[in-house]
């Protein structure tokens, strides 16, 4: 009866993930490619990072997400061009998508700039039959073999940032695309974000940084995630985030270069989930590219 539970609950909860395609990161104060191609080229520097994500830890065929990014400037810096590639899978669902993104920005003001972004998409969902559990191995409904499936998509995006603030809004999927016909889901609906962010100097050494994603996709509940971070001498992001009806979760990032930094996000699951996991875990990293003699006048904090 508990794994019957279990498994009814995953569907539940995981459905709606495989439904939307659409990504869950902690770290999405520090992953915005992935949510909005104007984002691309506004490190000012060749940047490559990745993500991985282990989520609901403990329970069988829980999501687990791996994402990498890599996006740079050019045309002196008022463009960029960037990809990034994101392979999730919920059970026996394998959910595949690239973006090529493409940003060109236009000076607002003396220290704001507006970039407007486009991408392409490409979606790939596979199915792997031989991960199912059938109760009853006859059943005419359980195919042998992975069935696999392409799409592309394409998708938009706003990015207003400053020397100390960014809001974005962006619809990476315009396209209603059906991955999993074969399981009877007619189509993704689309997903629209707005991001934002803005850094206060609480001190010499201690700056306050708090940040917003929220999603909406007609499909399943909004999402919203509130994050509130301390920068501590430049080096050191502690931080936390409130996910609306989901969970309170803790991040650690650790800055060993201009160039390097590295951190860890912990998700404690406040979902009935929480009988059955023992939370979440994400772990990222990312390198910034300095071209010869040329530093980095500051730390990035977007």
């Amino acid at each position: 009866m508990k794994k019957i539970l279990i498994a009814v609950m995953i569907l539940a909860f995981a459905w709606p993930l495989a439904a939307q395609q659409s990504p869950q990161f902690t770290h999405f104060m520090f992953n915005k490619l992935v949510y909005n191609p104007a984002y691309a080229g506004n490190r000012e520097a060749l940047s490559v990072s990745a993500i991985y994500r282990n989520q609901w830890s403990g329970i069988d065929g829980a999501p687990t997400t791996i994402n990498a990014n890599i996006h740079t400037p050019f045309s002196g810096k008022r463009a960029g061009i960037g990809l990034s590639i994101v392979a999730d899978q919920i059970g026996m669902l394998n959910t595949t998508f690239a973006n090529l993104a493409y940003n060109y920005s236009f000076k607002v003001n003396e220290k704001s700039k507006l970039g407007i972004g486009v991408m392409g998409r490409m979606e790939h969902g596979r199915i792997d039959w031989s991960k199912a559990d059938p109760t009853d191995i006859d059943d005419q409904l359980i195919f042998m073999e992975t069935t696999n499936n392409w799409q592309p998509n394409f998708g938009f995006g706003l990015y207003l940032s400053g020397e100390n603030y960014y809001v974005g809004l962006s619809a990476p999927t315009l396209l209603e695309n059906a991955l999993y016909t074969d399981l009877g889901y007619a189509g993704e609906y689309r997903s629209y974000y707005a991001m934002a962010a803005m850094m206060f100097d609480l001190s010499s050494k201690i700056k306050f940084k708090p940040s917003v994603l929220v999603s909406y996709n007609q499909n399943v509940p909004m999402d919203f995630d509130l994050n509130a971070s301390f920068l501590l001498m430049d080096v050191l992001w502690l931080g936390g985030t409130w996910r609306m009806g989901d969970s309170f979760d803790a991040i650690i990032q650790y800055q060993f270069t201009d160039e390097l930094r590295a951190g860890m996000a912990f998700d404690f699951t406040t979902s009935k989930l929480n009988d059955f996991t023992t939370g979440t875990y994400e772990m990222m990293i990312e390198y910034t590219f300095v071209k010869g003699d040329e530093k980095l006048q500051n730390i990035r904090y977007f």
